[in-house]
């Protein structure tokens, strides 16, 4: 190999480009043939005596022979180091590898290794993988697939489906590229080489699992219960939504509703879910994309009854203010359970339960006030929340509503005496109804919130 000069004249100007590539020559017959490797470029931090000695090394890295040069600098071996791994990579000369000795050398042998040239080629990971079949093997998950009916390959499948859900969360066809090029989790189970996993292997195990989601749901809070016991009391309760940015004409369940997103243009699918204290699901269900979410409320109530162990653990039921209708109130109330809600009003007339407020701190370091006050009306306790930061901010939201208000109204009048403005009687009446509807409205129901913003429970 050499490396030879190249000139290149631009088309636009007599400027002449000078840069370099590396060489092979070989004979075909009687004739002499080149085969250019590799661009080489400008190589400007190589001192053009060098270039031979550079062309050499690299020959000799792709092709696996010895060094001859032990006075080869620094900077050339990692030019020569990372020419060749970029022939090596585009595969544009013959790479020779060594045969295995059978007999073991008993002689010393050093060899030198440049360690900033090293790179890692189909690199796995393996720990998280490895910490998720702990987890399954604890659980016995392969025997609850088992007894739902699917084959040793299947629970395979199954098992890699949910260990990528839980460490690469993403689409099956991202799962199957991830599996197969980033994962050693194919490592872990016994698969089948004729038949490797594929999306389509694992869309039919994800339909599999979801036909049987009520028992594979119970059985996994069961085996949490038992290992993680003592906090089964606590039920969170909250809805969310999701979207498709697809069109989803075929979806029963897909339906254009309230995003939370912002995504108004997308359909949507909601997702209920009750946890415990601790993170663990004991209830999942997905409704439609436009149903409410006081309306979910009654079904999730009824379908946990019955998973508790004995008529003393009666559950605290935590819910946000989208949820805590009345309605859904009085359907606690009838199942004698202790509720933790965001109130949606605060009480005209109370008694206050304790004689000092508590003093607390947020993670700024802001003082708030925790009372417990009693309202007869309801028979509920509620726990007032002073904070002085959120009475600034509720005077600022005050300020600008207001002088929003005023600066409308001032428009308006001005208006009166100038040409081509509002003048008549009806259209300054509705003028000002949308101007009262749009600030004064807007802000009683931002103050109400604010006020509202204290948890009730039900002795």
């Amino acid at each position: 190999m050499f490396i030879k000069q190249v000139n290149k004249k631009n088309k636009d100007s007599d400027k002449i480009y000078t840069y370099y590539r590396l060489v092979h020559t070989y004979k075909v017959g009687k004739k002499v043939r080149q085969q250019n490797i590799l661009n080489l470029g400008k190589l400007d931090d190589v001192p053009r005596e060098s270039y031979k000695l550079l062309a050499n090394r690299i020959e000799e890295i792709i092709t696996g022979t010895e060094s001859i040069f032990s006075d080869i600098s620094e900077d050339l071996e990692k030019q020569a180091q990372y020419f060749a791994g970029q022939i090596i990579k585009k595969g544009v000369f013959p790479v020779k590898k060594k045969k295995k000795q059978v007999s073991k050398d008993l002689g010393k042998s050093y060899q030198e290794v440049d360690i900033e040239s090293m790179e890692q080629t189909e690199s796995r990971t393996i720990g998280g993988e490895w910490l998720v079949k702990q987890a399954f093997d604890t659980f016995e998950l392969g025997g609850l697939f088992k007894d739902i009916g699917m084959s040793e390959k299947e629970t395979v499948v199954a098992e890699q489906l949910l260990t990528s859900k839980m460490l690469h969360p993403s689409s099956e066809l991202e799962t199957e590229r991830w599996l197969k090029e980033n994962s050693g989790t194919s490592e872990l189970y016994q698969v089948d080489d004729d038949h490797p996993v594929s999306r389509y292997r694992l869309y039919k195990a994800a339909e599999k699992m979801y036909n049987h989601k009520e028992k594979i749901e119970k059985y996994l809070y069961s085996k949490s219960y038992d290992l993680f016991s003592g906090r089964g009391q606590i039920v969170i309760y909250d809805l969310t939504n999701m979207y498709f940015e697809g069109q989803m004409r075929g979806s029963k369940k897909s339906a254009f509703g309230r995003s939370k997103e912002k995504r108004s243009d997308c359909r949507l699918i909601g997702l209920a879910l009750a946890i415990d204290s601790v993170g663990f699901v004991r209830y999942s269900k997905i409704y439609p994309g436009n149903i409410a979410e006081a309306k979910t409320f009654e079904e999730m109530l009824r379908d946990i009854t019955g998973e508790f162990k004995t008529e003393e653990e009666v559950p605290v039921i935590i819910m946000d203010a989208g949820i805590a209708t009345q309605d859904n109130l009085e359907i606690i109330k009838q199942h004698k359970y202790d509720y933790v809600c965001v109130s949606r009003s605060f009480p005209a007339e109370y008694t206050a339960l304790t004689e000092n407020a508590t003093q607390l701190q947020d993670n700024r370091g802001h003082k708030i006030e925790v009372s417990k006050v009693w309202d007869e009306d309801k028979q509920e306790v509620f726990l007032q929340i002073k904070s002085e930061q959120k009475q600034l901010k509720e005077d600022s939201i005050d300020e600008k509503i207001t002088q929003r208000f005023l600066e409308r109204m001032q428009y308006l009048k001005e208006g009166l005496s100038i040409p081509r403005r509002t003048k008549k009687t009806t259209a300054v009446r509705e003028t000002v109804g949308r101007i009262k509807d749009q600030y004064i409205i807007k802000l009683m129901n931002i103050l109400n919130l604010i006020f509202g913003l204290v948890f009730s429970y039900i002795k």
